[in-house]
């Protein structure tokens, strides 16, 4: 298929709201030239690190769609397999002044699942109220996590920072 033609189906095909998100994302990462080579080329990195899948793609689309559920979708930071940072230097600040963005790879969302070493996720949101007044600060910390809890996906916290892995 050529590329013109790719990006029609691919417009077509995403924006079909009669097609799940599973079969979306699964026809994508299972057909397309390019996300095949990406895939190789994470598979021999992951292997070089010695890691092994933690998440799988249904729990990440289980995930993805929950996070509607909750009041604001939460601030995260992504680490993926290529990227060459240290746990520690993956940083999100203690009220972050910006949302998650967890709409789906195709609306410039989440990076694609097999991509995603661990994302670091603070529940919580700063709200500027003005210049001499200090943000307002919205908390969904235990709602998160009953609904880490309820889709059984692993996670650690640590001073309430929620590390999912993709792969350890």
């Amino acid at each position: 298929m050529h590329i013109c033609e790719r990006k029609d189906f691919y417009s077509d095909f995403f924006g079909n709201p009669d097609i799940s998100e599973r079969e979306k994302y699964k026809y994508y990462t299972l057909n397309d030239p390019d996300i095949l080579a990406e895939k190789e080329k994470i598979r021999k990195i992951v292997a070089k690190k010695g890691l092994s899948s933690v998440m799988n793609d249904t729990k990440w689309l289980k995930l993805q769609n929950a996070i509607k559920q909750l009041p604001f979708p939460p601030p995260y930071i992504d680490k993926l397999i290529i990227d060459d940072k240290t746990y520690e230097e993956v940083k999100i600040s203690k009220a972050p002044h910006w949302l998650g963005n967890w709409e789906p790879f195709y609306n410039e969302g989440m990076h694609l699942f097999f991509t995603i070493e661990y994302i670091k996720v603070r529940p919580c949101y700063a709200e500027h109220s003005g210049t001499l007044v200090g943000p307002k600060i919205f908390d969904e910390t235990e709602e998160f996590k009953l609904l880490l809890t309820a889709l059984n996906i692993p996670y650690e916290e640590d001073e309430g920072i929620f590390t999912i892995f993709g792969y350890r």
